[in-house]
């Protein structure tokens, strides 16, 4: 019946047929079909090519069994075998057979219509090259089928349970809200690419190379049910972890997969991120949010690069830098890493494309990517990645008060040439620390700084002396920055650190 395609699909009329043939109600007809399963995710169509199983691979057609239950009950092959995450026999404790005992083929192939009841008890593959006879083997022979474990049976128990409609086991899902076709098309997503992690490379673009031997395939749904029944993502990340550490797969591909697989299951791609964590470089982490207790695939990344860059300095706030990193790292080069680092959070740019929008030379830009490699060998690598991404949330909140893309490109030629006082050095000095302050560029940029030791000692000091909180020379920046035609921003504006107030100065 499966090859003419009526346990995909009955028609009205062959319902009524039937009905009136064998006295067995509609209903129960048409639960003798894949058409039960369609609330699952199913797609029951009349011919099998057309008809999605569950399997990892489609249209794959899957020809498990139990020999045990074919012995036990004449040959009749449950519906629930045509399932793909349908693996082990949960009454004999036993994992489903998928080939021939003799011929190690699929034990079915596609026959016609006839007025003979097919013995399905036996394998109907063609036993010789022309296709005139059939291998004949007795499927029910295969009875010492191998057994399954108790955390496979358990899996399978779950889904079946879960096929019920009960999603009460899967604890990531919100219960008022879980749906369980929503719930297995995710098991079939995380456990496709668990059995793609296990599978051989393959060099074909696009395509994946997937295991389907029976163990595999309960290997990989066993997974999957552990996966998306943990409490939280952080646990089912280390499910994923521990399971996945055997397999062959490169982190990349790994990677690929989860951004794949993101797109239309989210949740899935949270528990595979959170697994990749400790694996990925630095950049990856904070783009995918990996060291958060909720990673996600970025949504929007090129307008989340232009509204970051926006309200990022070339040089981070130093108030940020010693809340992210610690005390005695606010330097310039840890300024402008850790400014690049923000912009990564929610984008997909890479890394030198996000220094050169905030402002950085070609040899910055380097510098920013050999100081975000040792970012990542840092002994609290975590905590400092969750206050990046609590920093880049926070821009991403709050109303924009600088626009520092505009300031970068500002002409700061006459910044404060109606101060002119003190020796040229020491005139110098106060321009670049002004330069600085209000473009968020570093000093070295400015038009009159010049690269020696002194000039270097020079603006430190004139730093230290607080010389920028003269009222004189605010007002005299206040009216260049007016000039510019920018009379709408404050000089300076650092995000608070505890709550969503800037202070502006």
């Amino acid at each position: 019946m499966k090859h003419i395609g009526w346990a995909g699909y009955l028609h009205t009329h062959e319902i009524d047929t039937l009905a009136a043939a064998t006295a067995v109600d509609a209903d129960s007809l048409h639960a003798m079909t894949l058409h039960r399963f369609q609330p699952l995710g199913i797609t029951a169509a009349r011919r099998p090519t057309h008809t999605d199983y569950g399997m990892l691979t489609t249209p794959a057609r899957p020809t498990r069994y139990c020999p045990q239950c074919l012995d036990e009950n004449d040959g009749r092959w449950q519906l629930a075998w045509l399932l793909g995450w349908t693996f082990a026999c949960t009454r004999h404790k036993r994992l489903l057979a998928d080939t021939c005992p003799r011929c190690g083929r699929p034990p079915m192939r596609p026959a016609p219509l006839t007025d003979v009841v097919p013995d399905l008890r036996v394998c109907t593959q063609s036993g010789g090259r022309h296709g005139r006879t059939v291998c004949g083997a007795d499927l029910r022979s295969k009875k010492r089928g191998p057994a399954a474990s108790p955390a496979a049976l358990a899996a399978q128990h779950t889904i079946n349970t879960l096929s019920a409609g009960d999603t009460t086991a899967f604890s990531l899902y919100d219960q008022h809200t879980a749906n369980p076709a929503h719930v297995l098309a995710d098991l079939r997503a995380l456990a496709r690419d668990v059995a793609t992690s296990y599978a051989a490379p393959v060099h074909r673009p696009g395509k994946r190379s997937i295991d389907t031997r029976i163990d595999r395939v309960a290997d990989a749904f066993t997974t999957a049910v552990q996966t998306l029944s943990a409490p939280d993502i952080t646990r089912a990340a280390t499910i994923i972890r521990t399971t996945s550490a055997p397999a062959p797969a490169l982190v990349s591909a790994r990677l690929l997969r989860a951004v794949d697989t993101g797109s239309s299951h989210p949740l899935v791609a949270a528990a595979e991120l959170a697994a990749l964590d400790a694996d990925l470089p630095i950049a990856d982490v904070l783009r995918y949010r990996t060291c958060t207790p909720h990673p996600a695939i970025p949504r929007r990344p090129e307008a989340t690069l232009t509204t970051l860059t926006r309200r990022l300095p070339t040089l981070l706030w130093a108030p940020w830098v010693t809340y992210i990193l610690g005390d005695g790292h606010d330097s310039p080069d840890a300024q402008r890493m850790l400014a690049c680092a923000v912009a990564h959070v929610g984008t997909t740019a890479p890394t030198a494309v996000i220094a050169t929008m905030l402002g950085n030379t070609a040899r910055d830009s380097l510098d920013v990517h050999i100081a975000l490699r040792s970012l990542a060998t840092c002994p609290d690598r975590s905590a400092v990645g969750v206050r990046i991404v609590e920093l880049a949330d926070h821009l991403a909140a709050i109303p924009a008060v600088i626009d520092y893309h505009r300031r970068r490109r500002l002409d700061y030629t006459d910044l404060l040439a109606d101060r002119c006082s003190g020796t040229p050095i020491a005139f110098d000095a106060l321009r670049c620390l002004a330069f600085e302050h209000v473009s968020g560029v570093p000093r070295v940029r400015a038009p009159w700084y010049r690269e020696t030791p002194t000039f270097a000692r020079k603006c430190h000091a004139t730093a230290a002396s607080d010389a920028l909180q003269d009222p004189a020379l605010l007002a005299s920046i206040e009216g260049h920055l007016r000039r510019q035609g920018v009379d709408d921003e404050p000089i300076s504006a650092v995000p608070a650190l505890l709550d969503c107030r800037v202070h502006q100065g």
